[in-house]
């Protein structure tokens, strides 16, 4: 079978690049050999029923996607009784995987279903939602017939998640999962958002108020656990035996709820559903006590069996560090030598992060001006830009909010410029022709949702022992550390990779891109070379900066310094550090080390009165990635 697999694999691929008009190339083989390994342990896992994930991280752009549609057409020539799902995460990828396919294995062979898609509902309701009528609809009972179907996440993960994983009255053999979703859903509620919650719907729904009475139920032990939870410390345990009874939580009527568009109503009724199985936590907002929330978290994916994981960023999230199901298939590296990272320092009031200025006009108006300025300064007239910043610039219009597409971009004195805010746009290709990419700020979630979405990977109830590692001030345990760099570290690289670094050549290396970031600086070096091999890193700090001193002022002057020489009586004037006291202590930074390797600088020791120690730089050091 494995020699009838191979040959129908490249058939299928020769037909790809016939239908695309491309030719294959060396990375192309690499990429497709990595799906093609995946793909023959998955199946090994469906027919050994382990339930894990074969993780394909090759990088946006590589063509992961095109060469599982390929291994699908293969797979199911070769085996009459296998049977493939896709899952995607928008209805709009899901009718190009399905144009895709149904040319690639024939519409016969191929069905989806998403709520676009529904052949049960009407066209006018289904352009009214969604903006446009597919010219192919399923009932999703047809599901169940078709050898290969595409659906969404959302779908997958919801309670009809069965039309989609059987085929024939079996279980489907192989799952491919584009892009994963949240690994965990953190329900964050306080006890005034549950009351709220409660009471619009005592309003609307007057006839049925068991739901009513559930959370009123709910609201008041939560007060009670609030005022008697016995310490200060940031987490604390939500003791239920004997107190309350939450099975309703568990019931399809909660379900609904669960399942409402209404974010206020699905996190209310979530949390209780998470605190009935023992996955909910109370949260300090600080160590004086003041101020609680109450956190609940659930996995999102079910795994089953036979399922591979197309993540470009798989490899750098830190979730396989908690997680023993995620087995990497090895994949070809890029080169990111065409791609040079600016960092820029934000130009923030002191004391105040970019979540605390968006909430005041006052302060939001000119900070949304000088990210105008900086694009403008940093980018060309003509040129396709992409910007990413916090939601709240674009919701409150400091920002254009409406410009997504080239088509419609804002016309900044001749630059086309798309906005999106972070947690937007992961796997779309509607701006790979952008060449300066801007990062604006970071996406930072809170430390009691990383503590969540620790004990959620690994399914823990959250009992004090398992709260226990999380009580220190700073997010500096291990776990806490994966997570929380890991999550940077990704949307960092996603968002970054949404412009023309995603078109990768036949050789691996990625497209011509400029990356300007506002990140942490000491973050970015530490893994810029993990995250973008290759790239090159400067630094264009704002005056002032370098007079700040420490180890930071030092590695800004080094990765922005055009001189070849830098004299330790320059670095005090320009720094304000004193190598006559501190040079052991610098030089031995792991992150100086870091960018002296990066700059191909090295330090000489001076010799004798008036002849001072010095940096200097041989190019030829220089190291990129």
């Amino acid at each position: 079978m494995l020699t009838q697999l191979e040959n129908a694999y490249e058939a299928a691929i020769q037909k790809q690049a016939r239908l695309r008009n491309r030719d294959i190339t060396k990375f192309d083989r690499e990429v497709s050999q990595s799906i093609f390994t995946a793909g023959l342990l998955a199946v090994e896992d469906s027919i050994r029923s382990v339930a894990q994930y074969r993780v394909v991280s090759a990088p946006t752009g590589s063509g992961k996607s095109s060469y599982a549609q390929a291994f699908a057409k293969a797979f199911i020539e070769v085996d009459p009784e296998g049977s493939v799902l896709f899952v995607v995460e928008t209805i709009q990828q899901a009718e190009d995987m399905y144009g895709d396919m149904s040319a690639l294995v024939g519409k016969t062979n191929v069905a989806v279903w998403t709520g676009a898609h529904d052949s049960r509902t009407s066209r006018d309701t289904i352009e009214h939602q969604h903006g446009f009528v597919p010219q192919h609809r399923f009932s999703v009972d047809d599901l169940a017939n078709y050898p290969v179907i595409i659906a969404t996440h959302r779908f997958y993960m919801g309670s009809r998640a069965d039309k989609a994983t059987v085929y024939r009255s079996k279980l489907r053999t192989l799952t491919f999962v584009d892009e994963k979703p949240a690994d965990v859903t953190i329900f964050d509620v306080d006890t005034g958002l549950i009351k709220t919650v409660r009471d619009r719907l005592a309003e609307k729904h007057s006839s049925n108020l068991e739901h009513v009475d559930q959370l009123t139920t709910l609201h008041g032990y939560l007060e009670t656990v609030w005022q008697s939870a016995p310490g200060k410390a940031s987490f604390d345990e939500i003791l239920q035996a004997g107190k309350i009874d939450l099975t309703w939580f568990n019931s399809e009527q909660a379900n609904d709820y669960i399942a409402s568009s209404d974010d206020q109503v699905k996190h209310v009724f979530g949390f209780g559903r998470a605190l009935a199985k023992g996955f909910a936590f109370l949260s300090r907002y600080d160590e004086y006590g003041k101020g609680a929330r109450f956190v609940g978290y659930e996995m999102n994916m079910p795994l089953r069996p036979g399922t591979i994981l197309l993540d470009a960023t798989a490899d750098i999230d830190g979730v396989s560090l908690l997680v023993n199901n995620r087995k990497h298939v090895r994949v070809p590296r890029v080169d990111f030598s065409k791609l040079t990272i600016t960092h820029i320092e934000p130009d923030l009031p002191k004391g105040y992060t970019v979540s605390g200025i968006i909430k005041q006009a006052k302060l939001a108006k000119p900070y949304a001006g000088w990210i105008m300025e900086t694009i403008r300064q940093n980018s060309q007239p003509g040129e396709k830009v992409l910007a990413v910043v916090h939601k709240g610039l674009l919701d409150h219009e400091y920002l254009p909010s409406a410009q997504r597409e080239f088509s419609n971009s804002y016309d900044l004195e001749g630059r086309k410029v798309c906005f999106i805010n972070w947690g937007s746009g992961i796997g779309s290709n509607r701006w790979k022709d952008a060449t300066a990419v801007f990062l604006f700020g970071e996406f930072h979630v809170p430390k009691r949702a990383m503590v969540g979405t620790s004990l959620g990977l690994r399914e823990e109830q959250a009992t004090a022992s398992a709260l226990a590692p999380f009580q220190t001030p700073n997010p500096r345990s291990s776990q806490l550390r994966w997570i929380r760099e890991g999550h940077l570290c990704r949307h960092m690289k996603q968002l970054a990779m949404r412009g023309n670094a995603r078109n990768i050549d036949g050789d691996g290396v990625c497209g011509e891109q400029r990356l300007y970031v506002t990140a942490e600086f000491d973050r970015l070096i530490q893994h810029k070379d993990r995250t973008f091999p290759g790239a090159k890193l400067v630094s264009q700090s704002k005056p002032g900066t370098r007079r700040d001193g420490g180890a930071k002022g030092l590695m800004s002057l080094l990765y922005s310094a055009d001189a070849l020489e830098i004299t330790t009586i320059e670095l005090e004037r320009l720094t304000g550090i004193s190598f006559q006291k501190n040079k052991s202590r610098y030089l031995s930074n792991p992150l100086i080390q870091k960018a002296m390797k990066d700059t191909g600088f090295t330090f000489v020791t001076g010799k004798g009165r008036g002849n001072p120690g010095r940096f200097v730089r041989c190019p030829q050091l220089a190291k990129a990635g």
